[in-house]
């Protein structure tokens, strides 16, 4: 019975050592397919793997994937991007038999590294990611990762880009190429701002990532030149906090006399509100407020008008658009009438300064935009001189335009303008009006170029109602 037993057993040994022979060996991870990403202006490294196939990076890894799938001939393979040299990666790597149905994904943890744990490299079952690639859109929808922090993995930096707020644009397009920046407002506390622990995925199409409120951070993508980040088909918006600069605001006033009365409002409620006051010149004088101010934008307030309540003056330019002025509405009290006209206007200094021949509006010379918040009602009721000067000015720049461009907006205005209001000096409101009607009927150019002129403007209606 003993030897039996011993026999059997015998038996048994020699028949579990015969099955294990004949079972497959796990195969060496090395000997897996692999797909090398090649990607466009970075730093590239050659592939760690002899047997990789590159191919160019398509709008997301999940395209390149599909792309060669039906290539691969290996239970697993390994994806990766040619801008990581990977030396921190084990690619002896074979995957427990609990774990053979996952895709494993290495991604860093290194504080420099920048955070997406969707990863770079990867090791994926070709049979389950060719079940379930049709429900693919994105790595998360497949049913099964497993997530592998590395703390020494290495991610090429992304160069970061000051830039300053009058013009992001520019300094996107004038730093070299490359496959991502960072676009940092120069304005930001240096001391106090740290760019966020992020890195794109490349699993999704690519995109344009901005943080925080005003955008002042960026993480933006390769492409030629632009207009605008707009010109981005797909943004991604991620909460942020940092301390955001506000912009100066200068009150600009010529001869109007209620302007000490109500600049030192605006500064009582503003503190930061400074005054430009009496330069010659409407072009000098928009050039004057653009010297006096510390930040890319300035409001500009005007002497005949009432800020509102609501209006804070914390509105920030969209660092998404390209440079321009913001218009703000202005409700005109003598003809009941709200649009820009007169309203508040932050204005980007470097376009006030780099208008040198306006036309017959200064800040419609150059970009501009309409912001539908209220910002101050206009009263007119100061002098004669005043609201007369007001409607002429603003007439004859409507009826030149309806001569232009007509539009229904352009001829409703200035149907208001020339009826006769209500309130202080309304009658010589519509008579400003009026007369400006009449001069464009017999002046053209040049000469609807002289209301540009505030001194031009006072000497005529001096001359016609002396």
């Amino acid at each position: 019975m003993y030897v039996r037993g011993l026999e059997n057993s015998m038996a048994f040994r020699n028949f579990n050592t015969e099955a294990l022979t004949r079972m497959p060996k796990p195969k060496n991870s090395t000997s897996f397919d692999s797909i090398r990403v090649k990607f466009n202006n970075v730093k590239e490294w050659p592939s760690p793997l002899v047997n990789s196939r590159t191919v160019p990076f398509v709008q997301s890894y999940l395209e390149v994937i599909k792309n060669c799938i039906d290539e691969i001939k290996t239970e697993y393979f390994w994806i990766f991007p040619s801008f990581m040299h990977c030396k921190e990666i084990d690619f002896s790597y074979v995957p427990e038999q609990f774990e053979k149905e996952q895709i494993h994904t290495w991604y860093t943890t290194h504080p420099m590294g920048g955070l997406n744990k969707e990863g770079h490299v990867l090791l994926i079952p070709t049979k389950q990611f060719k079940e379930q690639i049709k429900d693919l859109k994105f790595l998360r929808d497949y049913k099964d990762i497993n997530y592998h922090a590395h703390k020494d993995l290495w991610n090429p930096p992304v160069t970061r880009v000051p830039f300053p707020l009058r013009d992001p644009i520019d300094s996107y397009n004038k730093t070299e190429k490359q496959f991502y920046k960072w676009m940092v407002n120069k304005d930001l506390p240096k001391d106090k701002t740290k760019l966020p622990n992020f890195y794109p995925s490349f699993w999704e199409d690519e995109k344009l990532y901005t943080f925080g409120k005003t955008k002042d951070i960026m993480l933006v993508p390769c492409k030629d030149k632009i207009e605008q980040f707009y010109d981005f088909d797909r943004t991604v918006h991620i909460e942020y906090e940092y301390d955001v600069t506000p912009m100066d605001i200068i009150f600009i006033s010529y001869d109007e006399p209620g302007a000490e009365q109500r600049y030192n409002k605006l500064k009582e409620r503003f503190p930061r509100a400074q005054w430009c006051k009496g330069v010659k010149g409407q072009t000098q004088a928009y050039w004057a407020a653009a010297g006096m101010s510390k930040t890319d934008y300035f409001f500009a307030v005007f002497p005949k008008i009432d800020i509102v309540d609501t209006f804070n003056f914390d509105f920030q330019p969209d660092r998404l658009k390209n440079p321009c002025h913001y218009i703000f509405d202005c409700h005109n009290t003598v003809i009941d009438l709200t649009y820009g006209h007169d309203g508040v206007i932050l204005y980007n200094t470097r376009l006030v300064i780099e208008t040198l021949d306006p036309g017959l509006d200064f800040t419609l010379s150059k970009s501009h935009t309409s912001v539908p918040v209220l910002s101050a009602k206009h009263t007119m009721e100061e002098t004669p001189l005043l609201a007369w000067r007001t409607a002429f000015r603003e007439t004859l720049k409507l009826k030149a335009q309806s001569v232009v461009k007509p539009t229904v907006e352009t001829n409703f205005r200035l149907k208001k303008w020339c009826t006769l209001g209500k309130g202080k000096n309304a009658e010589w409101v519509y008579k400003g009006a009026m007369d400006a009607i009449e001069f464009t009927k017999s002046r053209t150019g040049k000469d609807l170029k002289l209301s540009y002129d505030f001194d031009w403007l006072t000497k005529y209606f001096e001359e016609k109602y002396k």
